[in-house]
């Protein structure tokens, strides 16, 4: 929360974290090459959502997350990509 608060995103992405992904990593092998792409092309911070399949990456910038959504798509190991946008109006840290 410190780290949203301070607007701090390296620090947000370092504080990514999810008690089921290296089960779900270790189930699925594919989502841990989808981490690696998304380490080699700079993420932030990556995070297996629930228990997979979808994992989301932070982004410094668009340019960064276009980069990364080319290069994930064009990996083969994922099926797809969207990408979201912030900030959002009316969304708040309190």
């Amino acid at each position: 929360m410190q780290s949203l608060l301070a607007a701090d995103s390296k620090a947000v992405g370092q504080a990514l974290h999810n008690d089921l992904q290296s089960a779900a990593c270790s189930l699925r092998p594919a989502l841990t090459l989808v981490l690696d792409v998304g380490e080699e092309y700079g993420a932030l911070g990556s995070i297996v959502s629930g228990s997979g399949p979808t994992v989301a990456f932070l982004v410094a910038d668009e340019e960064q997350g276009l980069d990364l959504a080319v290069a994930l798509t064009s990996s083969g190991v994922v099926g797809s990509v969207a990408r979201a946008y912030g900030p959002v109006h009316g969304a708040k840290v309190i």
